[in-house]
């Protein structure tokens, strides 16, 4: 009764303007109710804030709070601009993992291509709503990182090119940085090989895997209607790398 009391009391302060005359309130719903604007505005000011930093062009500010804005825009649904024209996303990647197994004469022999990628997309087509959502861009986002310059390193290199005619050669310093951000693509495309081995290869004693990522361009539009057209896909293989047991993926 006294949580219908409050929200009745709010519900008629916010469209009237005052409180309702035949509701007792304490001292707790009076002080609710004078803290629930703020709140409010304050949510809002800062919710707007970082989507106004998620759709700007680079900047210091953007780069300052990149890791803020990432982790609020990207934690259960995820959109960028390259759904759409004039640069809309046109291959489709596909992470695959290879292991070395110990057969019952203590022979190490290699698995067949595990498919990663698929059965998550399939999946989250069943549950927009659920982890899986994350762990479906983590392989792409992970291998993009290993062919792809850190943004924020391209930019301040480019930005230092333009104001320092003299010197046009990247920096050892920056170049570390790039190795180093391409390095951390790799390791994090090995763990999602990591924790997916406890489920495609149960109670097998796992030596070490690789990973491959396969990428293909997408039928063009205007051969829709051609049912001969074929995308001749390509690859990308990894060395092998001893197994580490993490916690397995769901």
């Amino acid at each position: 009764m006294q949580n219908d009391s409050l929200f009745l009391f709010i519900h008629y302060y916010i469209f009237n303007g005052k409180a309702v005359p035949f509701v007792k309130t304490g001292k707790l719903q009076r002080g609710a109710l004078l803290f629930l604007p703020f709140l409010l505005v304050g949510f809002m000011v800062f919710h707007f804030s970082i989507i106004f930093m998620h759709v700007l062009p680079f900047n210091p500010m953007t780069s300052k709070f990149n890791g803020l804005v990432r982790w609020y825009t990207s934690t259960v649904f995820y959109q960028n601009w390259h759904l759409f024209a004039p640069d809309p996303i046109s291959t489709n990647y596909t992470i695959y993992m290879q292991a070395k197994l110990q057969n019952a004469n203590h022979e190490q022999v290699e698995s067949e291509w595990i498919d990663l990628t698929t059965p998550m997309i399939t999946s989250n087509w069943e549950q927009y709503i659920s982890p899986v959502n994350r762990l479906m861009r983590f392989g792409t986002d992970s291998f993009m990182q290993t062919v792809h310059q850190d943004e924020l390193a391209e930019k301040l290199e480019v930005k230092k090119q333009k104001f320092n005619k003299q010197d046009l050669t990247t920096s050892k310093e920056n170049q570390k940085i790039l190795e180093d951000f391409r390095s951390q693509g790799i390791d994090l495309m090995y763990r999602m090989g990591y924790s997916n081995v406890p489920k495609y290869f149960p109670n097998q004693q796992v030596d070490s895997i690789r990973m491959r990522v396969t990428f293909a361009k997408v039928k063009p539009f205007s051969e829709r209607n051609n049912p001969d057209y074929k995308t001749v896909p390509q690859y990308v293989d990894y060395h092998w790398k001893d197994y580490i047991p993490v916690i397995p993926s769901i």
